[in-house]
């Protein structure tokens, strides 16, 4: 089996976002890294029980909004007991995560100790699942209240940023609230004719509005398939990630997601900066800060010359050859009718169009096996084996049904690799294992076959250990 290869997702839909533009699908989330902590605001640290909840909460790995509830619960006069601190570290607390020994694996995996002796994350290593921008880092205006969305920015069909609300719930004549069909009607804000308009926004001017952004990625080596989602409400962190990212999607034609060279990926830090904000005086003053980075420590040499035009269509020729094999070309002569295993003879006059056909689905086929880091030749063995047909690369019908099969087993290829890489299992030594396994040659072309080996792998995703065991088991006992 080939490195990991990580597919692009398609948004359903697009709308335009103050950023950028943004789709509207989402992506399933499996824990959340914080860029900073929380800790006692002055009012707070001089009452005893608060101080006990906090410290408690802390050594428990609770997420700081919980701790914040149990505060207010035990010392109701405290409204606001907890404030941000700007630190040099991430936080990944057992509390932020549905699997709370995921915190625990990244830590291990990925913290540092350094002057003051605790184990902190610094810094860690990123993949992302997607080619959108606003797929790997969406954002928005929005104003939270009780831990309800109040308000919050959309862009109409025109490009206007709409300030959206939910509308009143409607009652009947007798009183009584009517059940709403889809959930709460969303409405344009009464006020200000509907516009997002900051400047005279009173909640912008109050800060209560702010700009919400998560950036979302695959974190190496963490046993989950879903995404990990760092949340950030600095403009100047988000800005730079997203110069970060376009500069490099640049230089890959387009993509994001997937490692960048080899086994080489992005990685997450923090720098120390000075920023410049607008005071209550109306002064640009500037003041340090921690702002998150998003690095990319390849050569840029080295990423410009793998995505050459020239280059791309080098590789892409040898696919396509591969795929052709040693068979005579399509091109036949306009005096002589080209002739098929899999139809009658083709009239002169038509040969044109089944050349152009064939090449367009040898291009499809060819694309696919490159974005889901399929082996050509190996491919070439399996359609051999299975359509028994040494022209089958100038057959459009075997082409077609070729096309349709990567449509199908790719995306599941992808997702296995994702799990197998987040358990830490070697995908070599997995190829091995699985070809014994499941006793079909090219299993990792059968999407049943695959089938399997993701449900194996999803119910080993917790102990990783155990499918390690079974596979070396398997492997020394062959």
């Amino acid at each position: 089996m080939n490195q990991l290869a990580t597919t692009s997702i398609a948004p359903t839909a697009v709308s335009t976002s103050i950023l950028g533009q943004r789709p509207t699908s989402q992506l399933p989330i499996g824990g959340v890294i914080r860029p900073g902590i929380k800790i006692l605001t002055q009012a707070a640290q001089q009452n005893d029980a608060a101080r006990t909840v906090y410290e408690r909460g802390c050594a428990d790995g609770k997420d700081f909004d919980t701790i914040e509830a149990e505060i207010r619960r035990t010392a109701p006069s405290l409204k606001n007991p907890l404030r941000p601190a700007n630190v040099p570290y991430f936080s990944a607390r057992r509390g932020d995560f549905p699997t709370h020994e995921l915190a625990d694996m990244l830590l291990e995996k990925y913290g540092e100790t350094r002057e003051d002796g605790v184990r902190r994350l610094y810094r860690f290593p990123v993949i992302f699942a997607a080619d959108s921008l606003e797929l790997v880092m969406p954002h928005n205006l929005q104003v939270w209240a009780a831990g309800k969305r109040r308000y919050w920015a959309e862009y109409d069909a025109a490009g206007v940023r709409r300030c959206k609300t939910f509308a009143t719930v409607p009652k009947d004549a007798a009183g009584r609230v009517i059940r709403l069909f889809g959930g709460r009607k969303v409405i344009d804000r009464p006020e200000l004719g509907g516009v997002c308009d900051p400047e005279r926004c009173p909640q912008y001017q109050d800060r209560q509005c702010n700009l919400d952004a998560k950036l979302r990625f695959i974190v190496p080596g963490l046993p989950t398939v879903n995404l990990i989602a760092l949340p950030t409400r600095s403009f100047y962190s988000m800005d730079g990630i997203r110069q970060q990212l376009l500069h490099v999607a640049s230089m890959r034609g387009g993509r994001l997601s997937g490692y960048l060279l080899g086994q080489q990926t992005f990685w997450i830090s923090k720098v120390y900066k000075d920023v410049t904000r607008i005071d209550d005086n109306g002064d640009a003053v500037k003041g340090p800060a921690w702002l998150i980075e998003l690095q990319a420590n390849v050569d840029v040499a080295t990423l410009l010359l793998a995505h050459e035009p020239a280059s791309v269509a080098a590789a892409a020729d040898a696919a396509v050859g591969v795929l052709e094999g040693a068979v005579v070309e399509v091109d036949a002569p306009a005096s002589m009718p080209a002739t098929s295993a899999h139809g009658p003879q083709t009239a002169p006059s038509a040969a044109p169009n089944i050349r152009a056909v064939v090449k367009e689905l040898r291009g499809v086929v060819a694309s696919a096996l490159e974005e889901f880091g399929i082996d050509v030749e190996e491919f070439r063995e399996f359609a051999l084996d299975t359509w028994r047909d040494d022209e089958w690369g100038r057959s459009p019908d075997i082409l077609a049904k070729a096309a349709a099969l990567l449509k199908e087993v790719g995306p599941q290829l992808v997702r296995l690799r994702m799990l197998l890489q987040g358990m830490n299992v070697a995908l070599d030594r997995y190829s091995i294992y699985a070809a014994r396994r499941f006793r079909r040659p090219h299993w990792q072309l059968q999407p049943d076959i695959v089938a399997r080996a993701i449900r194996e792998a999803e119910e080993h995703a917790q102990t990783p250990d155990a499918l390690a065991a079974v596979i070396d088991s398997e492997l020394d006992a062959g």
